[in-house]
């Protein structure tokens, strides 16, 4: 299913988020979520989590076992010579993009909840 962007790996993205935001329903106690990258055998996989305890001063928040945590995973195949940042800033990109569409946008991925996205025990990065 095409949503008319030139953009594969966008449209694949807004996909698992349409599907994601059907299905769950996060408590109303969680107040930021992440994005969080992991290295996979086809490449990478994206996850979604959420937390209660959210710092904006300190990114530690994104270090505990998150209370809220999607179990359907995005994997990201990518040729062998791509470098992780370059993946890193696709979804950064991707995930702006998608957050401020119609359905996502008026989701539990919506309001004003902070929306991070970053590697495992690397820097996150707030998109929204």
């Amino acid at each position: 299913m095409s949503m008319g962007s030139a953009n594969p790996f966008q449209d694949e993205l807004e996909s698992w988020l349409h599907g994601i935001i059907k299905r769950e329903k996060p408590v109303e106690e969680i107040s930021a979520f992440r994005f969080g990258l992991g290295e996979a055998e086809e490449g990478y996989v994206l996850y979604l989590a959420g937390s209660k305890n959210y710092d904006e001063a300190d990114d530690d928040w994104a270090s505990y076992p998150p209370e809220f945590l999607v179990e359907e995973e995005l994997i990201i195949a990518v040729a062998e010579e791509q470098e992780w940042h370059w993946v890193l800033l696709q979804v950064i990109y991707s995930l702006g993009r998608v957050l401020r569409k119609s359905p996502v946008n008026s989701s539990f991925l919506g309001n004003d909840r902070p929306v991070y996205a970053g590697f495992e025990d690397g820097d996150l990065y707030r998109i929204k």
